[in-house]
């Protein structure tokens, strides 16, 4: 989630006397000093008895009951208590709507909307930890209708909208809302972040994102100018810009500003960015990349390679799963593995890996590919690379490695993308010597002649090469790419030794 998440809780055990006679504000301000001191049961059984004084109990203010309800919905939350917490959540928002026209004191009318405000933003936080992502939009939705200042309900919306709703237009205006939000000065924002760059940075990340998925050459319209057409890429280009300017450490936004401009000075996505990338997306990766894109080029990987062996390839003694992700690849080739060993840059990507696939490897390596290459050099027999080497334009350094960590005779294995059929024509005619393109997706595609030569450079020669269509998908259209399978052959000067 993107922005506000509620009350970090630490237990505090504790004893509470319930007293008879004592009204729903006393329970109310007990519950709050537990809840305060982290003492979740505690809090849990006041805030309920504080509900069940209402009952008949006229003296009792429609603030007290929202606060008792949303208090509780935010104890039980804490305890790992989801469905619970949606029902006092709920609770609270119903004594809200049934009372409040009700209200004629201006200050209490305030109060009662501001504590609903955060009840139906809360609930949207549960409703996603449930994943029910239309249950959550609506309920941040209406928080921010209650609450027009609250941005970060906004800014979850608009994640929950660009990452699991795929509703792209309108994730784009809660972000811009949101971002109107926390830079104006005339309105303080309901809970405002002590370090507002930050957000800010990340807000403009994601709607230059979201511009960018757009075609090169569809036109953009401003909300204050809806007559005036803009470019959609420039308009991306100046929101990561804006990240960059709060930001000067997003890694993200340089990489995808990078590829926005076509910088020819980047000849691979750094680290930070990478790693960053598959932090964000591992809870997720597998059904977006499988479910979502079709992804099938780890299975085809795998078809291609048997073909080398007529169908029959022998077992390895150390493979070697180059930017493994949650392990597509690694199962594929863990009946030939002796020893399979998993290198990736992001920590949580290993962490799925090993949930989704228990003991799929006997290692798991958080570290860049071509440093683990050259730890283990002449080691390896096999290495695969399901879609992990489209994050290197210039594969010199990369070649380099595999060739220093493959044994004698080793293999290579692995995934590129192509150029569009129509950008591959028009860089043949324009620039003959291309070797690469840096993609809109902020991927590398590469030309199967460069590859097939930077290979023979250092002695990693084509066995099997295959075009594949359609491996996965973006943005609704196929993306077309090849695999390559290399062997380490000996030099001219070891042959001869």
């Amino acid at each position: 989630m993107f922005g506000y998440t509620g009350i970090a809780i630490i237990f505090w055990a504790c004893t509470t006397i319930l007293v008879k006679g004592q009204s729903p504000e006393q329970f109310l301000e007990m519950g709050d000093k537990e809840l305060a001191s982290n003492a979740l049961e505690e809090a849990v059984a006041l805030y309920q008895k504080g509900l069940e004084g209402l009952h008949g109990d006229e003296s009792s203010s429609l603030v007290t009951a929202i606060s008792l309800a949303t208090n509780l919905g935010t104890s039980l939350s804490e305890l790992g208590k989801e469905e619970e917490s949606v029902e006092a959540y709920s609770q609270g928002l119903r004594h809200y709507q049934e009372s409040f026209e009700n209200i004629s004191d201006l200050i209490t009318r305030k109060d009662t909307t501001a504590i609903a405000a955060q009840a139906s933003f809360f609930l949207g936080m549960v409703y996603q930890d449930l994943g029910l992502a239309e249950k959550a939009a609506n309920s941040y939705s209406y928080a921010n209708t209650l609450d027009p200042m609250h941005w970060s309900s906004l800014a979850n919306l608009g994640a929950l909208l660009q990452d699991h709703l795929k509703q792209h237009d309108d994730a784009l205006l809660a972000y811009n809302k949101a971002y109107d939000i926390l830079v104006q000065t005339s309105e303080e924002p309901t809970d405002a972040p002590e370090q507002p760059q930050y957000i800010l940075a990340e807000l403009q990340y994601r709607i230059g994102n979201l511009l960018m998925l757009n075609a090169p050459d569809r036109k953009c319209a401003l909300i204050d100018s809806p007559d005036q057409e803009v470019s959609c890429r420039e308009l991306a280009n100046y929101a990561m810009s804006l990240a960059l300017k709060y930001d000067p450490n997003h890694e993200a936004a340089k990489h995808m500003l990078a590829t926005g401009t076509a910088d020819a000075t980047m000849t691979r996505a750094s680290n930070e960015y990478v790693k960053s990338l598959f932090d964000d997306y591992a809870n997720n990766f597998e059904h977006s990349l499988v479910e979502e894109l079709g992804y099938n080029g780890y299975e085809r990987l795998r078809q291609s390679f048997d073909r080398v062996f007529d169908g029959a390839p022998p077992v390895f003694k150390l493979v070697v799963d180059a930017g493994c992700g949650t392990g597509l690849a690694g199962d594929q080739f863990r009946n030939i593995s002796d020893i399979l060993v998993g290198v990736d840059l992001s920590q949580a990507i290993l962490i799925e890996a090993e949930t989704k696939r228990p003991n799929l490897y006997n290692e798991t390596i958080v570290a860049d590919l071509t440093q683990v290459f050259s730890e283990k050099a002449k080691m390896i027999d096999l290495i695969i690379a399901a879609d992990s080497y489209i994050y290197f334009g210039d594969l010199e350094q990369l070649f380099a490695a595999m060739e220093q960590g493959l044994v004698d005779g080793g293999y290579a294995a692995f995934t590129l993308e192509k150029v569009e059929k129509e950008d591959q024509q028009l860089l043949d005619t324009t620039k003959p010597e291309w070797r690469w393109k840096l993609t809109a997706s902020g991927r590398f595609a590469h030309r199967q002649k460069y590859v097939e030569e930077i290979g023979f450079q250092h002695n990693l020669h084509l066995l099997h090469y295959q075009s594949i269509d359609n491996f996965r998908s973006e943005n609704g259209k196929g993306v077309d790419g090849h695999i390559f399978i290399l062997q380490k052959t000996l030099t001219p000067d070891e042959q001869e030794l």
